[in-house]
């Protein structure tokens, strides 16, 4: 399975700062194992690129995907990519990414070519269980939910991130959480108004399985 490093965004770190992220230097947003790179909106227009270790041969059904530059052994990977590291506080309490979204006019053949792309396919369903048909392919860290949609070109709709306290992030946000669809999240849409040229989402963590505390 080929693993995700990157999502690059046309946008600017002050954009992206005023919602309480704090971006490096050079415009990266560290989110646990991934990162955002923002890189300005002169860029394109939401996330133009998925950034993936190994050969990418360029694309996944329009898809625009770029490998990763070679690093040496010694080099530094950054302030949160190493084993264990914890990602930098993020004033919002933003921790990781928890999944993006693409919309598509085939499920199947989209998610088929991630996969050829060295994506790994964990799940699909559709209606009822699910608001329209899916797939759900993981590429290391990183879950990409495909969602078919009528018309259009395959795109990268949006992402979600994890933050710790969503209360504290919807003060940033300007806009109250709400329940999430998974049981006992809950997550607010950052409004157009901010700013953003791509959807995004804040959603609490993920609830420890039954029985976690107790095994340790």
């Amino acid at each position: 399975m080929t693993a995700a490093s990157e999502m690059v965004v046309a946008d600017d770190p002050a954009t992206w700062e005023r919602l309480g992220f704090a971006p490096d230097d050079a415009g990266r947003v560290a989110l646990g194992p991934l990162a955002v790179r923002l890189a300005g909106r002169a860029a394109g227009e939401g996330i133009v690129a998925l950034v993936l270790d190994g050969e990418v041969a360029g694309d996944a059904d329009g898809l625009p995907l770029v490998a990763a530059p070679a690093r040496s052994p010694t080099a530094s990977t950054g302030p949160a990519a190493s084993a264990g590291a914890t990602t930098p506080l993020h004033p919002n309490g933003a921790v990781a990414v928890d999944h993006v979204v693409v919309f598509t006019d085939s499920r199947d053949r989209t998610a088929a070519a991630l996969v050829a792309a060295g994506g790994d396919e964990r799940r699909r369903g559709g209606p009822p269980e699910l608001p329209a048909p899916m797939a759900f392919v993981r590429f290391g860290p990183l879950v990409v939910e495909v969602a078919e949609a009528p018309g259009g070109a395959p795109r990268f709709w949006g992402l979600t991130v994890t933050v710790a306290d969503i209360d504290a992030a919807a003060a940033l946000a300007g806009r109250p959480p709400r329940a999430a669809v998974q049981p006992g999240r809950r997550i607010l849409t950052v409004p157009r108004e901010a700013g953003l040229s791509t959807a995004l989402a804040l959603i609490t963590p993920r609830p420890a399985p039954p029985g976690s505390a107790a095994r340790g």
